[in-house]
């Protein structure tokens, strides 16, 4: 064999060997069985012989019934060995949680990749899964349902003075976090009104637990209720009771969380802190007599003007004299008034 016959045969080596593989394995996280309100996994994993050159495009799915979270920006690398064969690859994950109690049909997904020396992009299809979902016992209908891997709530009591008076305020802070559960699931503690203390509720802060490194762990909310003393008195915050179903053990369990007592007491001297009253009832004496005195002035210059005016024919001669005569008397007036004149630079120039 020549040289050129042997390069030809190097370079017509890959285009012999064909395309590169694709592959999807599916698989239900914890199995075909799950509870209402459980968070069940379908992992996917995607594989080639080769390598992938851009992002594995993933469709959505939705499940009539429950609530279906799509794969984040976390994937898991991976290496599998099928038929003798090598494949690499992502495993991604959905996360469904099932609010009623029904079977499920999860559809084939068609999955698109581009492997490392494929002519074109390819499209694998996953095999269809179903599951069913029933209701945990203990729980009457229509209660709220929460099942989770583990559950821990805490609180705490922060108060704005020590000690408490009326118009004095109060945080409490509730704190559950539940493993393998999305935060949307977590139900809202009950409120009790207590009578003497204004209740403020604030808005719920709702969000996910992860690991550190991107994998979502489960879930956590946090509520705060804000109260305002009004009367004093001996107040107790009631228990917190929260019941859920323990989905790694199978039972029913109830967290708790104690009464607070807290102590106020009453203040003969509290003022509303956005009171006006008094200021609105000095205002209101500080305008009427300033009124009355520009009142007053205005008059008296304006009686004299008119009698200037009417009386100006007949004593036109002696106009200066009698000018200067009511000048003399308005200064008179502005001064028993305390007012400033309207131009004090030029009061010299007046006799």
């Amino acid at each position: 064999m020549n040289k050129h016959a042997l390069l030809g045969l190097l370079f017509c080596t890959p285009l012999m060997a064909g395309e590169p593989q694709l592959k999807v394995l599916v698989q239900l996280l914890p199995g075909p069985a799950v509870r209402v309100g459980e968070q069940a996994q379908l992992q996917v994993d995607v594989l080639t012989d080769t390598w992938f050159t851009a992002a594995v495009s993933l469709p959505a799915l939705q499940l009539p019934g429950a609530r279906v979270e799509a794969p984040g920006g976390e994937a898991e690398h991976l290496t599998q060995v099928i038929d003798g064969q090598t494949f690499y690859g992502m495993r991604y994950r959905y996360r469904i949680t099932p609010s009623v109690a029904q079977d499920f049909s999860v559809p084939s997904l068609a999955i698109r990749a581009q492997p490392g020396q494929a002519s074109a992009p390819l499209t694998a299809h996953s095999t269809p899964l179903a599951f069913k979902a029933t209701r945990p016992p203990g729980f009457a209908p229509g209660e709220p349902l929460l099942v989770a891997e583990g559950l821990r709530l805490s609180q705490s009591l922060s108060t704005s003075a020590t000690p408490l008076k009326v118009g004095d305020s109060l945080t409490r802070t509730l704190t559950l976090q539940a493993d393998n559960t999305p935060a949307l699931s977590l139900p809202a503690p009950l409120q009790v009104a207590i009578t003497g203390l204004r209740a403020y509720p604030q808005t719920p802060a709702i969000g996910n637990l992860d690991d550190g490194r991107g994998t979502v762990t489960g879930g956590q909310r946090v509520d705060r209720w804000v109260y305002r003393v009004e009367q004093g008195g001996h107040y107790q915050l009631p228990a917190i009771r929260v019941k859920w179903w323990d989905s790694r053990n199978q039972r029913l369990q109830v967290a708790q969380l104690p009464a607070i007592s807290v102590e106020a007491l009453a203040s003969s001297d509290y003022r509303p802190t956005f009171s006006i009253a008094q200021d609105l009832k000095d205002l209101g004496q500080h305008t009427r007599w300033q009124l009355s005195r520009h009142a007053l002035a205005w008059s008296a210059t304006l009686v004299l003007l008119v009698l200037a005016g009417y009386l100006g024919r007949q004593w036109w001669p002696r106009l200066p004299p009698l000018w200067r005569h009511a000048w003399t008397t308005v200064r008179r007036v502005c001064r028993q008034l305390r007012l400033q004149p309207l131009n004090p630079r030029r009061e010299k120039d007046f006799p």
